[in-house]
């Protein structure tokens, strides 16, 4: 049961990375591993670079923790619970430092 967005972009000079932002940070992820619901669920992000798909917790969490390719550094001035508020896992929640899915 979807109950978050993702808004999904092509990651320059690659065919199967796709970004998003959630939580103060820009993931990194395999479009293989965003859960589609039918083949024209991303004719968007073919034809215009960006699609907004519904996602559920548990899948944006997947997405935020073990399914990520990298995360950019946090944004400055990003609340603390922004990583937990936006559906990520504590647990997952990269450091800004020392990260090595940081760059």
């Amino acid at each position: 049961m979807p109950n978050s967005t993702v808004t999904l972009r092509w990651v320059p000079g690659t065919t199967d990375r796709v970004r998003f932002e959630k939580g103060g940070r820009t993931f990194t992820v395999l479009l293989r591993d965003v859960h589609q619901h039918d083949a024209q669920s991303v004719g968007a992000l073919y034809l215009k670079g960006k699609v907004i798909l519904a996602v559920s917790r548990v899948h944006l969490s997947d997405l935020m923790g073990i399914l990520r390719q990298h995360v950019t550094s946090e944004v400055q001035g990003t609340p603390a619970g922004a990583w937990v508020d936006a559906g990520g896992l504590a647990a997952d929640e990269p450091g800004d430092r020392g990260d090595p899915g940081t760059p």
